[in-house]
């Protein structure tokens, strides 16, 4: 059976029940309310912003970022899919449920995963094609991996950028300065803080594929140019 026929998947494939929808776009409207009042967020760059699904790559420093892209963009969670660890968020029924009152998981298989023939990469490029083709969705991918030290950018990895090579789709990057502060990693609450967010002009792979063959070196050079983009944009705010 094909992973798109995996009735599993279907919120991915198909339109997602009413509750559900619902769910994301109240949780949309509450993170708006917080980053108007409780930290009040600057969103610079809008006009950078494609008409079209696109993947979506910021700095990572907080639980926060997610919704932050979210605001920057202008668009509910509906429209937001972000990639998920088969092994562990799609392990237990009850997780995958109460995960996507809020959040659209796709599912992708970790190297260190034993049962990671479970869903091939190709699998993964599927459910992300129907995805983002229904209604201009796209993918939130944060290139460093994990949140990082406050203030520092860890070496991006190249999944961002592999994904945009295989779908086609531009990478926009993103810059997010001040959640580290309002929500730092290891806090349970959010501090009052002021966030700022600059949207860079977008990415497109078309401009490093070079053959069809070495999509691997082509996925590391989008990844150095995405890394320099963020990091220049980050040392212009230090300073």
């Amino acid at each position: 059976m094909s992973i798109l026929e995996n009735p599993k998947y279907s919120y991915l494939t198909k339109t997602q029940p009413f509750f559900f929808r619902i769910w994301k776009k109240l949780f949309y409207y509450y993170c708006k309310i917080v980053f108007i009042f409780y930290t009040p967020v600057t969103i610079h760059g809008r006009k950078n912003l494609p008409k079209d699904s696109a993947i979506f790559c910021s700095n990572h420093n907080s639980h926060m970022d997610v919704a932050l892209i979210s605001a920057a963009a202008g668009k509910s969670f509906n429209y937001f899919g972000m990639l998920a660890a088969i092994d562990y968020w799609f392990d237990s029924r009850v997780k995958r449920i109460l995960t996507n009152l809020i959040m659209n998981l796709i599912p992708i298989s970790r190297n260190s995963d034993q049962n990671s023939a479970k869903v091939t990469f190709n699998d993964t490029i599927s459910l992300c094609e129907v995805f983002m083709n229904n209604d201009n969705k796209n993918l939130v991918i944060f290139p460093e991996g994990s949140r990082g030290i406050p203030n520092e950018i860890k070496p991006f990895r190249s999944g961002a950028a592999r994904f945009a090579i295989a779908l086609k789709k531009p990478i926009v990057p993103i810059y997010i300065e001040g959640s580290a502060l309002a929500w730092p990693k290891g806090k349970i609450f959010m501090r009052p803080c002021k966030i700022k967010i600059n949207i860079l002009e977008p990415i497109y792979p078309n401009d490093y594929i070079t053959s069809a063959n070495d999509n691997i070196s082509d996925a590391k050079s989008m990844t150095t140019d995405l890394e320099k983009k963020i990091s220049n944009e980050r040392e212009k705010n230090v300073l």
